[in-house]
C-alpha cells in the first residue's frame, strides 16, 4: 500500500517538477514571453501546453511501469490527483487576464496523456510477451 502511494504521489510530484522544468527552455524559445507578470503569446502557450503533454506522457508512463500492482488502477488515481490539482489551480487564476483556452486544455489533455502513458506500457509487455 505505501509503495504504491509512493509511486503515485512520486510520479505526480516528477510531473510538476518537470513541467515547471520546461519554463526555462520556453522561455529560451519564446524570448519575454516567459517574464514574471506578462501573458505570453498563444504561441508560447501553445508549445507550453505540447510540452506538458509529453511530460504528461512520461510520468503516467512512469507511473504505470513501476506500479507494484494493476497499473490502470495507480494511472486512475494519478489522473484524479492531476484533475483535482488542475481544478484547484484553475480557480484562483480564471479571472487573472489569461485565456481560458490554456487552462481548459490542460484539463482536456491531461486524461488523455494518462490514457496514452497506460497504453504505452501495456504495448510494451505485449511486445515482450511476443
Amino acid at each position: 500500500m505505501l509503495k504504491s502511494i509512493g509511486i503515485v504521489a512520486g510520479c505526480y510530484l516528477l510531473s510538476v517538477i518537470l513541467v515547471m522544468l520546461t519554463d526555462p527552455l520556453l522561455s529560451v524559445v519564446f524570448p519575454g514571453d516567459f517574464a514574471k507578470g506578462h501573458i505570453p503569446s498563444d504561441p508560447a502557450l501553445a508549445a507550453s501546453t505540447g510540452l506538458f503533454v509529453v511530460v504528461s506522457i512520461f510520468c503516467a508512463w512512469l507511473c504505470a511501469r513501476f506500479a507494484p500492482g494493476r497499473a490502470s488502477r495507480h494511472v486512475l488515481w494519478f489522473f484524479v490527483i492531476g484533475e483535482v490539482m488542475g481544478i484547484a489551480a484553475i480557480i484562483p487564476n480564471w479571472g487573472k487576464g489569461w485565456p481560458h483556452w490554456y487552462w481548459i486544455s490542460w484539463l482536456l489533455t491531461w486524461p488523455v496523456s494518462c490514457w496514452i502513458g497506460l497504453l504505452l506500457t501495456r504495448r510494451r509487455a505485449e511486445f515482450a510477451a511476443a
